[in-house]
């Protein structure tokens, strides 16, 4: 094991996204001493000196194991599953220098961030300045596109390794080499976050606060300028200001591929992906079956907040109307099925994802044909286009079992926890509702997260962030690392 290839490797990805976060405090700093907004201007320095003093440091490291090359996979893996967390652990310190914030909370928000989650520990998200909203935009920005997709794109010496790590997290490529793939990956990325800034500008949002929220759309992170989210915006008339975040939210989930040949006009090519008409076919069934439910309980004044709510759940953005708490359990327990299934893959939701949930839909049917088969016959397993394999399905099935079986471990843990530090006021199915926006990396919330929760119910919920946005990469890495220890031993 390289160690020290491993060092520079992280190093730079700190230093990377440090450097952009440096710039933006830069550009804030600059406005507040224009506006003369002192109090903002307070804590744009502090943010400064907190990132300057990181920097530094990363730098230093840099420097000091620069030229030492990641060749063994097993390495890519690794760098993956430091940075992941150790990057949140660093800017946490930002906000805890910045703006007072204590340091567990601190490490809450930031890894929410990185990991495009969107649950917060802001109380009032209105009283920080726009430098605080915008980073926490941006690590959400960053944070969903990948930091394994960011190492590809800047440090060439490691894609021998990083190849198998990008196909794992985030599916097919764009492009024949890694190189042409992040190019185009970060063009369509930076397209549509413009086009949504334009958007939601027309909507009725300002620059700022249009910026902060086309790049949390776009990422499927959700994290707002306002404690009412895009309910702020919408105040019960606003339809435009629904339909645009809709919209970005829907593109941001899609498969890069697909949201590719909508930009280049390939509409057929679009609409021929079987992703894409899975993905639409779920929503549309969770859309009516809540339309209906709304129907039959005469709740007309509801839909549209329950419809939006099902959108931003489905993939796995967390914008949200109006407190989700009061809600019938009937309409979270749709909104849980919505997170638990996600987006496309190669996309920057979260989720078992469409293309799982496809497969095990077909295999169930391959499954009904068995017995009525003919004794000899080959059967070809497609879906669409593509041909799936045995292998395929037996991953699949095993990634969907683990998905379930945290998700229902969690739930409990959550909610013993919740209990045994007196907090009775949510029920099994809140708990199960908060963890699932976690480990989806959703964001939407019953109103479990915040401050006071203890810190057992808040480390559990950080672990479910982490594993779900790395697709549980860390238990997968180590029962492998101690099947081949093992396995050297016999």
């Amino acid at each position: 094991m390289n160690a020290k290839a491993i060092i520079y490797a992280v190093s730079v990805l700190i230093f990377s996204v440090l450097f952009m976060l440096m710039a933006i405090g830069i550009i804030f700093y600059v406005l507040y001493s224009y506006w003369g907004e002192l109090d903002a201007l307070t804590i744009t320095i502090r943010y400064l000196i907190a990132i300057a003093i990181s920097l530094s440091i990363s730098s230093i490291i840099a420097l000091i194991f620069k030229g030492n090359m990641i060749t063994d996979i097993a390495e890519g893996f690794i760098v993956v599953l430091i940075s992941w967390i150790l990057i949140p652990f660093i800017t946490a310190f930002i906000y805890f220098y910045s703006i007072d914030l204590n340091f567990i909370d601190a490490f809450f928000e930031s890894l929410s961030g990185f990991s495009g989650t969107g649950l917060t520990m802001f109380s009032n998200v209105e009283k920080y300045p726009y430098v605080i909203l915008i980073m926490r935009s941006i690590t959400q920005w960053l944070g969903e596109i990948g930091i394994v997709v960011v190492s590809g794109a800047l440090l060439p010496f490691v894609h021998r390794s990083i190849r198998t790590v990008y196909i794992i997290e985030r599916g097919s490529l764009l492009a024949p080499t890694i190189t042409s793939t992040m190019r185009r990956l970060y063009t369509i990325y930076l397209t549509y976050t413009f086009i949504g800034i334009i958007m939601l500008m027309l909507s009725g949002m300002n620059l700022l606060d249009a910026i902060a929220h086309s790049m949390t759309a776009i990422a499927t992170g959700g994290m707002s300028t306002s404690s009412q989210s895009i309910g702020t915006w919408f105040k019960g008339t606003n339809y435009l200001v629904l339909f645009t975040t809709s919209v970005i939210m829907i593109i941001g989930a899609l498969n890069f591929v697909d949201s590719y040949n909508i930009l280049r006009g390939k509409i057929k090519d679009f609409m021929k992906s079987i992703e894409v008409r899975g993905f639409f076919l779920i929503m549309f069934i969770l859309m009516i079956l809540v339309a209906l439910y709304s129907v039959s309980i005469n709740s007309y004044n509801k839909i549209v907040i329950w419809l939006y709510h099902l959108i931003s759940g489905y993939t796995t953005t967390g914008f949200q109307l109006s407190e989700i708490y009061n809600e019938p359990e009937i309409i979270k327990m749709t909104l849980i099925c919505a997170m638990t299934i996600g987006g496309a893959t190669f996309s920057t939701a979260g989720g078992i994802k469409t293309r799982r949930v496809l497969i095990i839909l077909k295999s169930i049917l391959w499954e009904f044909q068995r017995p009525f088969r003919l004794k000899g016959a080959i059967t070809v397993k497609r879906i669409g286009h593509e041909e799936i394999d045995d292998e395929t399905i037996s991953s699949v099935l095993s990634y969907t079992i683990i998905y379930i079986f945290i998700m229902l471990l969690f739930s409990g843990i959550l909610y013993i926890s919740l209990s045994l530090n007196g907090v009775h006021k949510y029920s099994f199915i809140d708990s199960l509702f908060e963890t699932v926006s976690a480990l989806s990396c959703v964001g939407l919330s019953v109103g479990i997260t915040s401050q006071s929760l203890p810190l057992a119910s808040k480390i559990i919920l950080m672990i479910a962030m982490y594993m779900g946005r790395l697709e549980f990469l860390p238990m997968y890495l180590f029962v492998g690392w101690h099947y081949r220890k093992e396995m050297i031993f016999r």
